[in-house]
C-alpha cells in the first residue's frame, strides 16, 4: 500500500485546530524530526509547527534509544510548542492523552500507559513520546514534542522488537491511513493544550489509563533507584510509590522497570 499524502495541504484539511498544526513540513526522508523542529524553532518558527517524515535514519526516543520502524508505515512527527513553565510540567500527560483519544477514535482499540509515556496495547508498545526543551534564537524557552506511532508497521520484520511493539494494523488486522490517524491526534492534542492552558486538571482521566498502577515497580533515573508499589499519580503526573519502609513519595518521570 502506497503511503498516504503527508504534505501540508493534506494535513491541514478540515482539522479546525487552533494551534496544533499551524505549519506543516513534510520530509519523505530525515534523520530525526526532533533535528528539524529544534532547527526551526531557532529559526523563529510559529508555535504549533509540526515536522512529519515518512522515514528517520536517526530516530529516537527517551534516553537516546533507537526508534525502530520500516519507511511509509508509521508516524514520525515533532511539533514545536511554548508551554508555560507550569504548562511543561504536565505536557506529557496531555501528549499521551492524545494519543491515547486518537488510537480510540480511528480504531476504537482502548490503549493503556505505561508510566511515563509509553502507549501499549496488550501489553506491547504502540507509541512514545520524547519531549525535549530548550532556548530558542532569543534565548526563549519552547518544547519539542516528538511522538512516534506505529501504525502499519509489521514489528516481526524486526526481530529485535518483535515479542515487545505492535501496530494499530497489527491489532486491527487491517491497515489504516496514517494521514487520518495524525490529523485525530493533532485536533485531540490541541483541545488538551487549551484545557492544560485554562488549568483544567488532566491526572485523574491519565490514572485511569496507567497499566503501572496496583504493580510493584523499580523506577531509576540517574543515580537514583527506588522501589515500591506504584499506587497513583499527583497533579503534574509523578509517580506516587509505596515504599517498604511505609514512606509514600512522587517521582518525576524516569526510567520505569516493571517487578513480577
Amino acid at each position: 500500500m502506497s503511503p498516504p499524502d503527508l504534505n501540508e495541504e493534506a494535513v491541514r484539511r478540515g482539522l479546525s485546530t487552533l494551534v496544533m498544526g499551524a505549519r506543516v513540513i513534510h520530509l519523505p526522508v530525515t534523520t530525526s524530526t526532533m533535528d528539524v523542529v529544534h532547527e526551526e524553532a531557532r529559526s523563529g518558527a510559529p508555535e504549533g509547527t509540526v515536522v512529519v517524515a515518512d522515514q528517520q535514519t536517526a530516530g529516537r526516543g527517551r534516553f537516546q534509544r533507537a526508534w525502530v520502524s520500516a519507511p511509509g508505515t508509521s508516524l514520525h512527527m515533532t511539533l514545536l510548542l511554548r508551554p508555560k513553565e507550569h504548562e511543561l510540567r504536565r505536557m506529557n500527560m496531555a501528549v499521551s492523552l492524545a494519543v491515547v483519544r486518537a488510537i480510540r477514535a480511528v480504531t476504537a482499540l482502548r490503549a493503556t500507559i505505561k508510566w511515563p509515556n509509553d502507549i501499549n496495547l496488550r501489553g506491547r508498545k504502540v507509541s512514545g513520546i520524547l519531549i525535549e526543551s530548550r532556548p530558542d534564537h532569543q534565548g526563549v524557552p519552547y518544547t519539542a514534542v516528538g511522538v512516534g506511532i506505529n501504525v502499519n508497521f509489521d514489528p516481526s520484520a524486526f526481530p529485535e522488537i518483535a515479542q515487545i511493539a505492535t501496530s494499530l494494523m497489527e491489532e486491527t488486522g487491517a491497515p489504516l491511513s496514517r494521514l487520518e490517524v495524525m490529523q485525530s491526534f493533532l485536533r485531540q492534542l490541541d483541545a488538551l493544550y487549551a484545557a492544560l492552558r485554562q488549568g483544567e486538571p488532566l491526572h485523574v482521566e491519565w490514572r485511569h489509563l496507567l497499566e503501572t498502577l496496583g504493580r510493584r515497580v523499580q523506577v531509576r533515573w540517574g543515580d537514583r533507584v527506588e522501589e515500591g508499589v506504584a499506587v497513583g499519580v499527583d497533579e503534574d503526573g509523578g509517580l506516587l510509590l509505596d515504599r517498604a519502609d511505609g514512606a509514600r513519595i512522587s517521582l518525576p518521570a524516569g526510567e520505569v522497570t516493571l517487578q513480577r
